[in-house]
């Protein structure tokens, strides 16, 4: 989660102008790029916080790219162009604080205990806390989408009754935490003023997030603990993988997805990732699923593709200008 919620050239020109076409060559590379890219996150986060603790490990990885997006920014628009209009600051604080801040930092919290593959799968359900919170405060779903969200609560607690090796509730509960702050974060987003330019809006909410995790760490004692010394070079490169692919290139790719294909195909990577996440983590940490629990995860990301498949097109047609939907990784 990363999380719930950068772009590339693509999105320099003005938010009105329509997108370039792409090949099928190029979307192709671009799905299979995020697939791969936020599909490893849970991977890169897991090895990451062997030795890095999780508060440190986000706020480090959230500044560091908001320095990298503003140096970009500042080269293409000019120092100029990374100032936002007093109106647009309500709308980045609480989504930085949120998406960034919040729901990344619960994410690496619980996935201190949590294997990889059951972490993505517990994630998949985020957008089932979208549909949730559009209940309360309108607008409300189409009739299907309530079906897949009863249905994605149903996988959600059978992913909690299938108790196994390396089961933990309390670190199952803080990734399930993180969504629903993420979901709070990327409904809020919608509903206010957001920078049309999202490279520079990214950056700030980055810088936003992660600056409140880094007084967290503070707070919490864990900076004074952290020993750089005693990271370990694997990780530091799982924690350099993280902020430069998965941060930076990631949103890049998914941003330009958003302004070259149907918003359908660029969601899918919410049902594909998991896949990925879960056959990284066997491959590389050997971990493993049992069957209900892959029966559990089918029954999730079953009921958010029919959520996404419902419900995106109604979300796109009603954003304004400036406010694609925004995407946790």
């Amino acid at each position: 989660m990363d999380t719930a919620d950068l772009t590339r050239p693509a999105a320099v020109r003005h938010p009105a102008d329509p997108p370039r076409p792409a090949g099928p060559m190029a979307l192709a590379v671009g799905l299979g790029a995020v697939y791969l890219i936020w599909g490893s996150t849970y991977l890169g986060n897991r090895v990451a916080l062997d030795s890095i603790p999780p508060l440190v490990a986000t706020s480090a990885r959230f500044l560091a790219a908001a320095l990298l997006l503003f140096a970009v920014a500042a080269l293409w628009r000019g120092p100029a162009g990374l100032l936002l209009p007093r109106r647009q600051w309500t709308g980045v604080g609480a989504s930085g604080l949120l998406m960034v801040g919040a729901g990344s930092a619960l994410l690496a919290l619980g996935q201190q205990y949590v294997p990889t593959g059951l972490t993505s799968l517990l994630v998949a359900g985020m957008p089932l806390w979208v549909l949730v919170l559009r209940l309360v405060v309108g607008p409300r779903p189409s009739s299907l989408a309530v079906v897949g969200v009863l249905g994605g609560v149903v996988g959600l607690a059978l992913l909690f009754a299938v108790p196994t090796q390396g089961w933990h509730l309390g670190g199952m509960l803080l990734v399930v935490l993180s969504t629903m702050v993420w979901a709070l974060g990327s409904t809020l987003s919608q509903r206010l003023r957001m920078p049309a330019d999202h490279l520079v809006g990214t950056g700030w909410q980055m810088l936003v997030g992660g600056l409140a995790v880094a007084v967290a760490s503070v707070v919490s004692g864990e900076l004074g603990r952290f020993r750089p010394g005693d990271v370990t070079g694997r990780s530091w490169l799982a924690w350099t993988y993280l902020m430069l692919v998965c941060t930076v290139v990631g949103f890049s790719v998914y941003t330009w997805l958003l302004r070259n294909a149907p918003i359908q195909l660029a969601s899918t990577y919410a049902y594909v990732n998991p896949v990925v996440a879960v056959l990284l983590g066997m491959m590389v940490l050997d971990e493993s699923l049992s069957g209900r629990q892959v029966l559990a995860g089918a029954v999730v990301l079953a009921s958010v593709a029919l959520v996404i498949a419902r419900e995106r097109p109604r979300q796109a047609d009603g954003l304004p200008p400036g406010k694609t939907p925004v995407a946790p990784a």
